[in-house]
C-alpha cells in the first residue's frame, strides 16, 4: 500500500503536467496567422528606342563605301554629234531597219508567188473578163430604166456561178493565208463583181453615178497593183 505522502506527490505532479499542456494549448490559440506570401513584383524590359532614320546617303560624307559618298559620273559621248545630230542618224537607222526589213518580206511573197503563176494569171484574167462584161453591157442598155435594170439585173445572175467556181480556185494559190501579195484583191474584186459593181451600174441608171465612180476607182486601184505584182513574177520567174 502506498503512503498517502506518496499519493499527494502524485497528485500534485499530475496537475502539474496537466497546468503545463494548457499553457501550451492556450498560447498556440493566441498565435497570431502567419501573413500571407506577397506577390511578386513582375519586372518589366524597357521598350528599346526606334532606330533612327537611315542618313540621307552622302549626307555627311559616311557610308558603306569607307567614308566616301557614291557620285554618278555623267559621260559625256564620244561621237561628237550635237542631239540634234544623234536623233537624225537614229532616224536614218530605224528608216534603213524597216526598208531592209520590207525588202526581205517582198522576196517572201514573191517566192511563193511565183510557184503559183498559172493560177494568178487565169484568176486575174476572168476577173478583168468579168469586170468588161459589165461594161460592155452599159453602152448598150435601153433608154428605158426599168428595162435596163432588168438587163443588168440577168447579166448578174448569170455571173454567180462562174464567180464563185473561180473563187474556190483562188484558194489553192494561198490555202493557209499570208503567203500571196495580191489574193486578198482577187477576192475583194470578185465580191464587188457579183453584188456592189452591178447595184453601182443599176444607180448610175437612175442618174446616181458617185456609187459606180467608186467601183471603178477602187477596182482600178487594185488592177494597177496586180498588173504590176504579175510583171515582176514574170521578171524573176527563174529565181528561187
Amino acid at each position: 500500500m502506498r503512503s498517502c505522502q506518496q499519493i499527494r506527490a502524485a497528485r500534485a505532479i499530475a496537475v502539474s503536467v496537466l497546468a503545463a499542456a494548457a499553457a501550451v494549448l492556450t498560447g498556440c490559440q493566441k498565435e497570431a496567422p502567419p501573413e500571407p506570401p506577397k506577390p511578386k513584383a513582375i519586372s518589366y524590359a524597357p521598350k528599346p528606342e526606334a532606330p533612327p532614320p537611315p542618313a540621307a546617303a552622302g549626307a555627311d560624307g559616311g557610308g558603306a563605301d569607307g567614308g566616301m559618298a557614291r557620285k554618278t559620273k555623267m559621260v559625256a559621248p564620244t561621237d561628237g554629234l550635237s542631239l540634234a545630230d544623234r536623233m537624225a542618224k537614229r532616224q536614218a537607222d530605224e528608216k534603213k531597219l524597216a526598208a531592209e526589213l520590207a525588202t526581205a518580206e517582198k522576196e517572201r511573197l514573191l517566192k511563193h508567188d511565183r510557184t503559183k503563176l498559172p493560177l494568178h494569171t487565169s484568176t486575174f484574167a476572168f476577173i478583168k473578163k468579168t469586170r468588161q462584161q459589165y461594161d460592155d453591157l452599159e453602152k448598150k442598155l435601153p433608154p428605158d430604166k426599168e428595162k435596163a435594170k432588168v438587163a443588168i439585173d440577168k447579166l448578174r445572175e448569170s455571173l454567180q456561178t462562174p464567180i464563185k467556181a473561180q473563187a474556190k480556185k483562188m484558194v489553192a494559190i494561198d490555202p493557209t493565208g499570208g503567203n500571196s501579195n495580191v489574193t486578198t484583191d482577187y477576192d475583194v474584186m470578185m465580191n464587188a463583181l457579183a453584188n456592189d459593181y452591178p447595184l453601182a451600174l443599176a444607180a448610175s441608171v437612175d442618174g446616181d453615178k458617185a456609187a459606180l465612180t467608186e467601183q471603178r476607182t477602187e477596182l482600178d486601184r487594185r488592177t494597177k497593183k496586180i498588173d504590176e505584182w504579175l510583171a515582176e513574177l514574170k521578171a524573176s520567174k527563174g529565181k528561187k
